[in-house]
């Protein structure tokens, strides 16, 4: 019985192992009520161009009941 509930535990874990996407520092993460998700790559950009570009892009992101965040 144990091993059924230790092989089930891993099939679950596996399965949503890919599921699981590290964020990259200085990516601007949108995601929108529909489901949509959209990823700006701000990597060029200084850090602080990089908070002010994610912050206009979440203003933007609202008006389509959007949430945007920078990692």
């Amino acid at each position: 019985m144990r091993k059924v509930i230790v092989y089930t535990a891993a099939m679950l874990f596996a399965g949503l192992l890919p599921a699981c996407k590290k964020k990259e520092s200085g990516v601007c993460y949108c995601k929108y009520l529909s489901g949509d998700k959209k990823e700006f790559n701000l990597t060029g950009l200084p850090r602080s161009q990089q908070i002010d570009s994610c912050y206009v892009l979440d203003g933007y992101a609202e008006a389509f009941a959007g949430d945007c965040d920078l990692k």
